[in-house]
């Protein structure tokens, strides 16, 4: 009997053809393709900035500005992309992502891990408890959840902080995760 098998769009592991979902990243089988980079919808949930936002989008620009990676403009925020290890990479999204309970603007650093999935949710939380800067949270973006790392903080506290090192560490963080979660591949 010949058994066919499918391979998946978004990380071209092999699945056998009566399976729904891919047994490595959970996408549905039978979609035309994986989404190229759900990043671009990590902050729709936050309002648009209006014009008296002014001082938190500068302190965000100049948060970046400081950074000294390259970015550049991605929907209500930056994106910078780290260059790790390896030869991989690791993308970043900043943004101001409203106010926390004492209506202090916040500013968020995200960066993708990989779809999310019950098979790992147990890890990851396990995993919270050791991390210094950021935890892991899942993010629905484009009607998928996605494991994410996630870092906030004060806008008026932005000044305090050595951006280019808070940015690596949020990408170290979500690329060794990445890396385990996806058996090495570097996708986002």
């Amino acid at each position: 009997m010949t058994t066919f098998a499918i391979s998946c769009p978004r990380c071209d592991s092999s699945n056998h053809s009566t399976d729904r979902f891919c047994a490595l990243c959970g996408l549905p089988l039978g979609t035309p393709s994986a989404d190229p980079d759900p990043a671009t919808s990590l902050f729709d949930h936050c309002e648009p900035p209006d014009p008296s936002d002014r001082p938190v989008r500068l302190t965000l620009r100049d948060f970046v500005a400081r950074s000294g990676l390259p970015a550049s403009p991605a929907g209500v925020g930056w994106r910078v992309v780290v260059p790790l290890d390896s030869g991989r990479r690791q993308a970043v999204h900043l943004a101001h992502v409203g106010s926390d309970p004492d209506d202090r603007p916040l500013l968020a650093l995200a960066s993708i891990v990989g779809p999310a999935n019950a098979r790992d949710l147990r890890d990851l939380l396990r995993l919270n408890a050791r991390v210094v800067e950021g935890h892991f949270a899942i993010c629905l973006l484009r009607g998928e959840e996605y494991f994410i790392v996630i870092h906030n903080l004060p806008a008026d506290r932005a000044a305090v902080y050595d951006p280019a090192a808070l940015i690596r560490r949020v990408a170290e963080t979500a690329d060794r995760l990445e890396q385990r979660l996806s058996r090495g591949h570097d996708r986002y």
